[in-house]
């Protein structure tokens, strides 16, 4: 057997994880677009996703996620044990005053798995919150600073890269992030280690020091709460 990845594999789960994380009807060339490869392929593969109810179509044609996805959602939940350990921690411990957010990065892209806002429900927050591109995120710049500066650099412009290096710089000496926003506002990121995710808290505006120190011990110790082994 190849030891080569077999790539028609890759690019049919990066085509089903680029259709459900549009949050819309879409048409093959606006997803072949988005993923760089060619219009047929990808037109290929949503056909085949479609034979085994991954995927379907609207009435104009443009793909949708298929009643398949909610028997590989509860799969993939239930297989999940960085959600299943940490869903009812977060319920029980997670500050109910500003943002809390638990992310993986896929892509250069963070997927929230859990955002919540202050008086939103825990059913709100899961997976409730649209994708961001890593450069914009306080998880995105936390997970990507286990990357090196090299790799890194062939991936962003310069605009994206002076963003994100000070505090890809500052998750490395100090083992997590504190983003000062042009707009007064505060978000903080730290990794959940062995999972390949991060734990953030934002929505802190006009904040003092002492208050991103106090909010800093809660991350961490919320933080440390989620990587114990039960």
């Amino acid at each position: 057997m190849s030891s080569q990845p077999n790539q028609s594999l890759i690019d049919g789960i990066r085509c089903l994880q680029y259709l459900v994380s549009s949050g819309r009807a879409i048409g093959c060339r606006e997803l072949a677009r988005l993923m760089g490869i060619n219009t047929t392929r990808v037109n290929r593969l949503l056909m085949t996703m479609a034979s085994i109810g991954l995927t379907m179509q609207d009435e104009q044609r443009r793909y949708l996620p298929g009643p398949g996805i909610h028997a590989l959602a509860a799969q993939a939940i239930r297989g999940s044990a960085l959600f299943s350990q940490a869903l009812p921690l977060l319920e029980n411990f997670a500050p109910k005053d500003i943002v809390v957010a638990m992310g993986v990065l896929w892509e250069d892209q963070v997927i929230y798995i859990y955002h919540s806002e202050p008086g939103t429900q825990v059913t709100q927050a899961l997976a409730g919150f649209h994708m961001l591109p890593a450069w914009q995120s306080v998880i995105g710049m936390s997970l990507l600073a286990a990357e090196s500066d090299e790799e890194l650099q062939k991936r962003f412009v310069d605009e994206q890269w002076q963003q994100l290096a000070p505090h890809i710089a500052q998750q490395r000496e100090q083992g997590r992030v504190v983003w000062h926003h042009d707009d007064g506002e505060v978000s903080m990121a730290k990794p959940l280690g062995a999972h390949s995710a991060a734990l953030a808290f934002a929505g802190m505006w006009q904040v003092d020091n002492k208050v991103i120190d106090e909010r800093l011990s809660e991350l961490h110790t919320l933080a440390r709460r989620l990587t114990q082994k039960s």
